[in-house]
């Protein structure tokens, strides 16, 4: 069975959110303003960190997952030899070929509607991904434009940080800005269970 981990949802947000102009013109005018409007809580991070946990959770129980990390890991061993033998040459082929076959069945296929309501209908279909949501109560609409204000508002700290941009761009609130600013040991805590990937 495809595992559909909230990974793959978190690279589409990101590939929206890698500037706040670019999610703007990627997600349509009405849901920049939404993504604008959305003010970042550590509540409401710390329920989206529970979904994303309990899909971890329910990830690593998964008899297939737990095949493929198998052969990552006898992949990894047999890549450490020095010489190895043309049976191991072989082995190792074959479990390349085999992860990346469930490298390219977890791929979600590319999806051209990039709307804050199309995000959270593809999140919605899943019943893992919809039940861990629910568990959390956080609705997948609210995760996703809580994930894309907290992109935006990372990349624009990290672009006035770095002397880039001179001002908050306009469609980043302000109160995120601190909000990040003030909780960014926290945020990168929350954040690196959500980047985990084996």
């Amino acid at each position: 069975m495809c595992w559909r981990t909230p990974f793959a949802l978190t690279s589409l947000l990101a590939s929206l959110a890698t500037a706040p102009a670019a999610a703007q013109a990627n997600t349509g005018a009405a849901d920049a303003r939404e993504v604008q409007a959305y003010r970042l809580t550590m509540p409401k991070l710390n329920q989206l960190n529970q979904a994303i946990a309990d899909l971890n959770r329910l990830r690593d129980a998964d008899p297939a997952y737990q095949r493929l990390l198998s052969k990552k890991k006898e992949l990894a061993v047999l890549s450490e030899k020095d010489e190895p033998s043309d049976a191991e040459r072989e082995r190792m082929d074959r479990l390349e070929a085999e992860i990346e076959e469930a490298k390219q069945a977890e791929d979600a296929p590319e999806d051209k509607d990039q709307s804050l309501s199309a995000m959270a209908q593809r999140m919605a279909a899943d019943p893992r991904i919809a039940g861990a949501f629910k568990r959390a109560s956080l609705a997948p609409r609210e995760a996703a434009t809580m994930q894309l204000a907290l992109l935006q508002v990372a990349f624009a700290v990290g672009m006035l940080e770095s002397g880039t941009i001179k001002e908050i761009p306009k469609d980043v609130h302000p109160d995120n800005v601190k909000f990040y600013q003030a909780n960014r040991a926290a945020i990168a805590a929350l954040t690196a269970l959500q980047e985990r990937d084996d």
